[in-house]
């Protein structure tokens, strides 16, 4: 692998407020002339603030200028960590809604909101089971999957469904404490091969930290686990052309305890990561989006670098098809 890439230009995309983070990224699927991107964010007070609300914008490529194209809310309810899905028609933002309740209790449950030209936006539908929190959904064939997470259980389970009424867990306890002898996993970015091979990418936060790499055929009950050795916050990942990997997330320096949203090659023969590029980042930062443009890769972050205050960013690099050279 020789890696040539490098970052041509950032933008602040985010519009004025207190806290916007938790960002994914996707082509716009409604533009004929393949010239914009639409960006997801949460919006809020703080990090965990009750009243996050989902942000969508729409960026033009060449210029990197953004559009808000829509608010998305439920009252009295915070959403977090929106993600995008695509069935081929209908574009999906997924959401996991936490709301007080008047006895005091809080609701944990996931909502979607669909769309078919990205303008106009459905009424949230709940899915999946209560406080399992499936953090990002790929499509093969007819179904749409997504590991979901509970803490207490400290293991992820791959639910299967469609995104607009119903998730139902379809393997029980793939990775955990109990099962593989590593605690509280939790995010994961996960991705179908043509041959619809799964592979994911998953956080920890507990023993060593340490992100984990898992893979496994159709369908779906035998899994191969390998340790990256390393800490990936919110990891995201993109497909290259020779079927290895872009990954993206949080890294920790736990020596200085400094925190910043790195880019890592994932080589799938070896199961290893090789460090790309560290993007201007620091403090509260990280829950990238990706999307490959032929040599160009679009990155959407969040970061509080600048005066202690979180943005959401995107960044545009140059060199993808240098990744693609094997020496």
């Amino acid at each position: 692998m020789i890696n040539n890439l490098k970052t041509k230009n950032i933008k602040r995309i985010s519009r004025s407020a207190e806290h916007a983070a938790f960002t994914d990224l996707c082509e716009n699927p409604f533009d004929s002339t393949s010239s914009s991107l639409l960006c997801v964010y949460r919006e809020a007070d703080t990090h965990v603030s009750p009243n996050g609300k989902i942000v969508l914008c729409e960026i033009d490529k060449k210029s990197m200028t953004s559009n808000t194209l829509q608010e998305l809310q439920i009252p009295g309810s915070d959403l977090r960590d929106p993600k995008f899905s695509f069935d081929g028609e209908c574009l999906f933002i997924t959401a996991y809604a936490k709301t007080l309740l008047d006895n005091g209790s809080i609701s944990r449950h996931m909502v979607s909101y669909s769309s078919t030209n990205g303008k106009t936006w459905s009424a949230p539908n709940h899915f999946g089971d209560d406080a399992w929190w499936i953090w990002n959904c790929d499509r093969y064939k007819s179904y749409f999957y997504g590991f979901a997470y509970n803490r207490a259980a400290e293991s992820i389970s791959l639910y299967r469904g469609n995104l607009d009424n119903s998730m139902h867990c379809y393997r029980e306890n793939v990775f955990g404490l109990e099962k593989s002898g590593k605690g509280y996993p939790n995010e994961s970015a996960l991705l179908f091969d043509g041959q619809g091979n799964a592979n994911v990418f998953l956080r920890r936060d507990a023993d060593t930290f340490s992100a984990q790499f898992g893979f496994s055929p159709p369908p779906y009950s035998d899994w191969e686990w390998h340790d990256l050795g390393v800490y990936i916050g919110g990891p995201a990942a993109a497909k290259l052309e020779n079927g290895n990997f872009l990954v993206a997330g949080r890294h920790v320096d736990w020596d200085s305890e400094s925190f910043s949203t790195r880019l890592w090659h994932f080589n799938t023969k070896t199961k290893t990561l090789s460090e790309l590029v560290t993007l201007p980042s620091g403090g509260d930062t990280s829950y990238p989006g990706l999307v490959i443009n032929d040599d160009i890769l679009y990155a959407s972050y969040y970061s509080s670098h600048i005066d202690g205050q979180s943005r959401v960013y995107l960044a545009k690099l140059c060199g993808v098809k240098s990744l693609n050279t094997t020496i």
